[in-house]
């Protein structure tokens, strides 16, 4: 038994309030998912249900929210047993008002280019958080606050190189060129695939 997905979302009411949500591999009630985040100093228990999902509130004070100026990340700890799953988060809030794009209740102006998964020297894909910083760091440099990965979701490194630099991400789902866009199962098949992707 393990975890096989979980999130945290930041409420967008409250800023000192995470919704975390977390899926076992198998439906087993009465598992206990300890999450924790050291540097917060916060702590709480979860128990699964019957679909062997668990939910609920973590209280948060003093949360500081992730930008392009202040890329900040926490590191969390999610134990289920005896097992401890660690990954590293951050928080903010984005939304769109008209044709503006707010986060954390701030309009943003992007300054972006396009990346392909391509390795800028020796050829290939780019695969390594190597790769991601190199093309990343030439981003910043240029003075971007984000990238358009083109035109399917690029390896992990890349977004969490970014999210570590203070890079903002759109990633892209494989729908483009030679389409069959009168096929209704197409659209059904984008919808499916955005979902998967988040």
């Amino acid at each position: 038994v393990y975890i096989q997905n979980y999130k945290f979302v930041l409420d967008k009411e409250n800023e000192n309030t995470v919704l975390f949500s977390a899926e076992l591999n198998s439906k087993n009630s009465g598992k206990k998912i300890d999450v924790s985040f050291p540097e917060l100093k916060v702590k709480q228990s979860f128990t699964t249900d019957e679909e062997g999902k668990a939910s609920g509130t973590i209280k948060i004070k003093n949360l500081s929210l992730w930008s392009p100026e202040n890329p900040k990340l926490y590191s969390v700890e999610l134990m289920l047993d005896e097992e401890i799953l660690e990954d590293t988060i951050g928080f903010r809030n984005i939304e769109t008002s008209g044709k503006k794009i707010i986060l954390n209740g701030k309009p943003i102006y992007l300054r972006g280019i396009s990346i392909h998964e391509e390795k800028p020297y020796g050829g290939g894909r780019a695969n390594s958080a190597e790769d991601a910083q190199l093309l990343l760091s030439w981003a910043k440099e240029l003075g971007c606050n984000y990238v358009r990965l083109a035109h399917y979701p690029h390896n992990e490194y890349m977004v969490r190189e970014a999210e570590k630099m203070g890079l903002l991400v759109w990633s892209e789902i494989p729908v483009y060129w030679t389409i069959a866009w009168e096929n209704p199962e197409t659209l059904e098949n984008a919808k499916r695939q955005l979902t998967d992707n988040r």
